[in-house]
C-alpha cells in the first residue's frame, strides 16, 4: 500500500502493487450551505510537513475564515490508508469528502470509457473495478479490485456519480450548495462525494478484492485509534533506519525504499509519480483493451543501478541484493541482455523496446558490489550471458542514457567497461579464466578508446554517430527540438568515466569538458545552478522533453502545455545532474563546493524535501484556470522549482543520498575499486597486438580464424550467435607469433572476440562473420525484388534522416524447421539502427495458416491498417519498441516469440515453439513502420512526406492512388508476393479491398 499527496490533496493510491493506481484525488469540500463551496485543490492556499522520516504527511489548507489540516498515513497492518481530517472555523460550515477514484489503474469516461468503474453506496464509498485485462498482456498479476472510504462515524448523505455531470456530487455543491443521495452509478468515470457528520473525521481507505473485502479492512483500521496506527507506522520507518548508516537525511533514505514493490522484492520503480499524469487520459482502450499506464512505474535497469547504489551507500544490503536477484532472475532476458524497462514481474511493459547497453551492462556491475561474486550458479546461467552479450553488442548498440540516440556515447562506454571489469572479476573467481580475459580485454579495449570515439576538439561530446566525433553529422535531438551538428552537442555523461573509476578527476579532457559543460548547458536559478541533460550553445536548443516553453526552438505550443500532448516540448534543468557534479567535485578533494551542490538539490525539492526530474529555468508561467484542459494546461512554473515531470525521481533521490554518505567519506562511496584500481590507481594496463582474420561468411557449421600476438601470448577467443539467440562458445590457444582456433558459425551473424593476455597487458580484436549453414529443414526461402519498398509504386519515405533508405525493403523470407522450433527469417535491405535499435523503425507481421486448424482469419491486427489477408490462423507481429505478439485467429496469446535484428546480416529473425505455430503451409509477410504513439501501432500517412510521416506520393504525383486520402491506403510498404502477382497492383488501393496473397511453402535441404 502506497499513498501520494499532489497539490495539497491525497493523489495517487496504490495497491496491491505499486504500479497499481486506485484514486485520482481524493479531497475535502468546504461549503456553508449559502453562498460558497470550495474545493481544497481549486480554492484553497496549503502548506505541507512531514515528521522527520519524511513518510507521515500532514496538509494545512486555508481559505477563507477557516483551516483544514489533514493528516496521511498507511496502516502497517492492512491495504489501507488513513486519513485525519480537522476543520477549523465557523461551526456552520459543512465538510464534505470527495473520492475520484481511478480503480485498477485506468478509470473510464471518454468516448471509449475503456476501464469503466462502478460505485455503489453501502455502510462506506466503494468504489470497483473488476477487470484484470488491459493493453500489458504481460501483467498477470492483476486481481479485481474494490476500493472502500468510510468515517469513524456514518456519512450524514452520501452520492455516487459522474465526473463532471450533474450527477457529480461537486457539481451540486457549486451549483446549489447541497447534495444529492444517490447511492449507485456504474460503468464509468465515477466520483463519489459525502458530508462528514461534524468538523473532525478519522476515514480509511481500504482495498479488497471484494467489496466486503475492501469494508472490512477500513472498517478495521478505523478500530485502531488513529493516533496509535500513526506511532506503530513512524516506529516501523524508525526501525528500518536503525540498520542503516547514520545520516542527516533519512528522507531520501525511506524514499528509495518505499519505492520497492512488496509483491516483488527488489523492484524499484524509477517514480512513485506520474510525469503529466494529468494529461494522460485513464479511459483509452488501445488495441481494443482498457489502458494500463506503469509510467514510470516501472523498473529500469539503469535507474535501478542508480537506487542500487544509494542502498549500498546507505548500508541497506538487503535490499541491495534483493535488486540484483531481481534483475537476473526477472528481468533478463534468454539471449543475456535487459530490456529497457519492465513492469514489476520482471515481463516487458507495453512501452518496452529498444536497447541500452548500460542496462546490460550495470547489473554486473550491482553483482559484484553486492557480493554475488562467488554465486556460482548466478556468474553460469546469468552473468556471464550478460557479459557475452555485452562484449558482442558493444561499445554501440541501441541507445545512449537518455534514451533518443544511438551512437558512442561516454556514459554508455563507461557502463561498459566497469560492468566487464566486474565481470572478468567475478568469471575470475568462478574459475572461468577463458571469459575473464575476453572481458577485461574487451574492457581494457574500450578505456583505450573512449576518447577517439568521443572526443572532438579536446571536449567530450554527447554522442559520436558512427565513433568518428570529427565527422560532420547532424541528427534532431528530438521530442520537437531541432536538426544539429554531432560535434555541437554538449552532455557532462562524460563525468561517468571518473565516477566509474576509468579516467582520473583531473583528466585534461574532462577538465577542458567541464568548463565547455558550464558554458552551454549550466543555468542559475534563484535555487541554485542546474545543468541540461545536454544542449548546443544556440540558446533554447536543449532537448526537447518537459514542459513547453514556446521561447525556445521547439515546435510545441502553447506554454506550458504538458510534454505529453503531441510528445514536444522544451528541455529543463535536471537537480540529479547536479549531484553527478558534486561526486566530481569529491574525486578533486572539493567537500566544500560538493555540499553547496547537495543543497541546491535538496533547495530544488519539491513538497517535503522530494528531489524532482526537472526543474523551471525560465521566467515565471502562471497556473491556468481551473477546468483548462488538462492536455494544454499549464500547472503553473516559478524558476528553481519542480515542473510537470517525476517528483521524486528515485534516481535523483538516491544520488541524494550517496553524496550525502560521499560528503561524509570524502569521496563518491559507490565508485567500484576494482575499476579504479585498473586503469587510475595503478595506471591504465599495458597493450598487446593483436589481429583477427576470418572469412566474412561460410556455409558450414564451424569458422576457422586466424590471428597474430606475441609469442607465448594466451589467446581466449569467443564466438557469439547474436542471431541466434547469444549462444556464445570459448576456446583458449596459445600465439607463437600466429595462433589458428576453430569456432561454431551458427545461422546468421556470428561475433568472434579474440584477447591476447600476458600479464597485465592485453590485446582486443572483433570480427563479424555470417553463416548460411542451416541446423534443420528450409521449408519456405522466398526471394522479393529490390527497391520495391513503395507500396502500390507511389509511397514515400519519411523525411527524416533517421529513415534509411532499404529499412522497408524485403529482400528474402525463410521458414526454417529446427525440430522444435519454426525459424522465421526476413532479410531486408537496410537494418541500420533507427532511434538507437536496428528494429526500430521496422513494424513486421507474420500471417501462417495451418489447413489443420479451422478457424481463420483474413484481418489485419488493426481495421485502420486497412488492408486483408489470405486466410490465416496464427499472426505474429515485431517490432524495436515492444514485444512481439503472436496470436491466434481470435486473438489469443500462443507462447513466447523470440525475436533478433541484426545490423551485420541485416535479417530479422523470429522463433516460436512448433507445438504452438503449428504446421503452417502458407505465409502471407507484410513490412510498414512502427510508430509507438499511433492507435494502430503503425506510421502514419500524409499526402506527401513529412519528417516522422509516411507519404502516399511524393509531391507531384499523378498516380490515381495520389488521390485517395492517407487514412485509407493500406499500411503495407513491401509484401512478399506469389508468382503471377504484382505488389503495386495488389496494393493499390483503386482497385477496391486490398487482400495480400500467401506465398506456398516448399521443402527443401541444405544451405538456404
Amino acid at each position: 500500500m502506497w499513498f501520494t499527496v499532489a497539490d495539497g490533496v491525497l493523489s495517487d493510491v496504490y495497491s496491491p502493487t505499486i504500479d497499481n493506481t486506485n484514486v485520482e484525488t481524493l479531497q475535502f469540500i468546504v461549503t456553508d450551505g449559502k453562498s460558497f463551496t470550495d474545493l481544497q485543490s481549486r480554492d484553497m492556499a496549503y502548506t505541507v510537513s512531514a515528521d522527520r522520516t519524511g513518510m507521515a504527511c500532514q496538509v494545512r489548507s486555508q481559505a477563507r475564515n477557516y483551516r483544514l489540516t489533514t493528516d496521511f498515513i498507511t496502516d502497517p497492518a492492512r491495504d489501507s490508508v488513513l486519513i485525519k481530517a480537522r476543520l477549523d472555523g465557523p461551526r456552520d460550515l459543512k465538510l464534505y469528502v470527495r473520492y475520484d477514484a481511478s480503480i485498477n489503474g485506468n478509470g473510464g469516461g471518454g468516448p471509449q470509457n475503456g476501464g469503466a468503474d462502478s460505485a455503489t453506496v453501502d455502510q462506506a464509498l466503494i468504489s470497483s473495478d473488476t477487470n484484470t485485462v488491459t493493453n500489458a498482456p504481460n501483467r498477470d498479476y492483476g486481481v479485481p479490485l474494490h476500493g472502500a472510504l468510510k468515517a469513524d462515524r456514518p456519512f450524514k448523505m452520501a452520492n455516487s456519480g459522474y465526473v463532471g455531470t450533474e450527477s457529480d456530487g461537486l457539481v451540486q455543491l457549486d451549483k446549489n450548495r447541497k447534495l444529492t443521495p444517490n447511492t449507485a452509478t456504474a460503468n464509468g468515470n465515477v466520483v463519489q462525494t459525502a458530508q462528514i457528520d461534524g468538523q473532525e473525521a478519522t476515514l480509511a481507505l481500504g482495498f479488497g478484492q471484494t467489496a466486503r473485502q475492501a469494508v472490512n479492512t477500513a472498517w478495521a483500521s478505523l478500530n485502531t485509534p488513529f493516533h496509535k496506527t500513526q506511532e506503530r507506522y513512524i516506529q516501523g520507518w524508525r526501525d528500518y533506519e536503525r540498520k542503516l548508516k547514520p545520516t542527516n537525511d533519512w528522507l531520501s533514505v525511506n524514499v528509495l525504499k518505499a519505492s520497492e514493490d512488496k509483491t516483488f522484492p527488489g523492484a524499484v520503480v524509477a517514480s512513485l509519480g506520474s510525469p503529466w499524469g494529468q494529461a494522460v487520459s485513464a479511459g483509452d482502450m488501445p488495441g481494443g483493451k482498457p489502458v494500463y499506464f506503469g509510467s514510470y512505474r516501472e523498473i529500469f535497469a539503469r535507474d535501478l543501478y542508480e537506487s542500487f547504489s544509494g542502498f549500498y551507500a546507505a548500508g541497506d544490503m538487503q535490499t541491495a541484493r534483493a535488486t540484483v536477484t531481481w534483475l537476473f532472475k526477472k528481468q533478463q532476458q534468454p539471449d543475456g541482455r535487459f530490456p529497457r524497462n519492465s513492469m514489476v514481474n520482471g515481463k516487458k511493459a507495453p512501452d518496452s523496446g529498444g536497447d541500452q547497453l548500460d542496462e546490460t551492462a550495470y547489473p554486473i556491475l550491482m553483482a559484484l558490489q553486492a557480493g554475488f561474486d562467488r554465486d556460482k550458479d548466478l556468474y553460469t546461467n546469468h552473468i556471464r550471458k550478460a557479459a557475452d552479450f555485452v562484449v558482442a553488442h558493444g561499445p554501440s548498440f541501441g541507445s545512449e542514457r537518455w534514451e533518443e540516440q544511438g551512437g558512442y556515447s561516454p556514459s554508455t562506454i563507461a557502463a561498459e567497461i566497469a560492468g566487464l571489469t566486474a565481470a572478468s572479476v567475478i568469471a575470475a573467481r568462478n574459475g572461468d579464466q577463458q571469459r575473464a580475459n575476453v572481458y577485461q580485454a574487451t574492457a581494457d579495449h574500450f578505456q583505450r578508446s573512449i576518447k577517439s570515439w568521443t572526443v572532438n576538439d579536446g571536449t567530450f561530446i554527447r554522442l559520436s554517430k558512427t565513433g568518428d566525433p570529427n565527422a560532420p553529422i547532424e541528427y534532431n535531438l528530438g521530442n520537437g527540438s531541432v536538426t544539429v551538428d554531432q560535434r555541437s552537442v554538449v552532455d557532462a555523461g562524460f563525468l561517468e568515466l571518473t565516477r566509474l573509476g576509468i579516467l582520473p578527476p583531473n583528466d585534461p579532457e574532462v577538465t577542458r569538458s567541464l568548463q565547455k559543460v558550464d558554458q552551454v548547458i549550466k543555468k542559475e536559478t534563484p535555487k541554485g545552478p542546474g545543468w541540461y541533460r545536454y544542449g548546443t550553445s544556440t540558446p533554447g536548443s536543449e532537448d526537447g522533453y518537459g514542459d513547453c516553453y514556446e521561447p525556445d526552438p521547439t515546435t510545441c505550443s502553447p506554454t506550458g502545455k504538458p510534454w505529453p500532448t503531441g510528445n514536444v516540448g522544451s528541455g529543463h534543468l535536471w537537480p540529479v545532474l547536479a549531484g553527478e557534479r558534486a561526486e566530481h567535485y569529491l574525486e578533486l578533494g572539493n567537500r566544500r563546493t560538493a555540499k553547496q551542490l547537495l543543497d541546491a538539490m535538496h533547495t530544488q525539492a519539491s513538497g517535503v524535501g522530494l528531489i524532482p526530474e526537472q526543474i523551471w529555468e525560465n521566467p515565471a508561467v502562471p497556473e491556468s484556470p481551473f477546468g483548462t484542459d488538462p492536455t494544454t494546461a499549464s500547472i503553473g512554473f516559478k524558476p528553481g522549482e519542480s515542473v510537470g515531470s517525476a517528483s521524486p525521481l528515485t534516481w535523483a533521490q538516491a544520488q541524494a543520498v550517496r553524496l550525502t554518505q560521499g560528503i561524509a567519506a570524502g569521496r563518491p562511496v559507490e565508485q567500484p575499486a576494482e575499476v579504479r584500481a585498473r586503469y587510475v590507481d595503478h595506471g591504465p594496463p599495458g597493450t598487446l597486438s593483436i589481429t583477427l582474420n576470418a572469412p566474412a561468411q561460410v556455409n558450414a557449421p564451424t569458422v576457422t580464424v586466424t590471428g597474430t600476438a606475441p609469442a607465448g601470448t594466451r589467446i581466449d577467443i569467443t564466438a557469439t550467435a547474436t542471431d541466434a539467440g547469444g549462444t556464445t562458445t570459448a576456446v583458449t590457444t596459445r600465439s607463437n607469433g600466429t595462433f589458428t582456433a576453430e569456432l561454431p558459425a551458427k545461422l546468421g551473424t556470428n561475433v568472434i572476440t579474440a584477447a591476447a593476455t600476458q600479464g597485465n597487458k592485453t590485446g582486443y580484436a572483433q570480427k563479424n562473420v555470417g553463416s548460411d549453414f542451416v541446423e534443420g529443414t528450409v521449408l519456405l526461402n522466398h526471394t522479393d525484388p529490390d527497391n520495391d519498398d513503395n507500396g502500390p509504386g507511389t509511397y514515400a519515405y519519411p523525411l527524416s534522416a533517421d529513415f534509411h533508405p532499404g529499412a522497408f525493403d524485403i529482400q528474402q523470407f525463410q521458414v526454417i524447421d529446427t525440430g522444435d522450433r519454426f525459424v522465421l527469417r526476413a532479410k531486408l535491405r537496410n537494418l541500420s539502427p533507427t532511434f538507437g535499435s536496428p528494429l526500430g523503425a521496422q513494424l513486421l507481421n507474420i500471417y501462417a495458416r495451418d489447413p489443420a486448424i479451422a478457424k481463420t482469419s483474413t484481418a489485419a491486427p488493426y481495421p485502420s491498417r486497412n488492408y486483408q489477408v489470405d486466410p490465416w490462423n496464427r499472426m505474429i507481429e515485431v517490432q524495436g519498441f515492444a514485444d512481439p505478439v503472436f496470436v491466434d485467429a481470435d486473438g489469443v496469446p500462443l507462447g513466447d516469440a523470440t525475436v533478433q535484428a541484426s545490423e551485420t546480416s541485416r535479417f530479422i529473425t523470429v522463433s516460436v515453439p512448433k507445438s504452438a505455430l503449428g504446421n503452417p503451409t502458407e505465409f502471407t509477410v507484410v513490412l510498414t513502420g512502427q510508430e509507438g504513439d499511433s492507435p494502430d501501432r503503425a506510421r502514419r500517412f500524409a499526402a506527401n512526406p513529412e519528417q516522422y510521416v509516411f507519404g502516399v506520393c511524393v509531391p507531384g504525383g499523378t498516380s490515381r492512388v495520389c488521390a485517395v486520402a492517407p487514412t485509407s491506403v493500406p499500411k503495407a510498404f513491401d509484401v512478399i508476393t506469389p508468382a503471377g502477382v504484382d505488389q503495386a497492383a495488389e496494393l493499390d488501393p483503386t482497385r477496391g479491398t486490398v487482400v495480400i496473397k500467401a506465398v506456398m511453402v516448399q521443402t527443401l535441404t541444405g544451405p538456404a
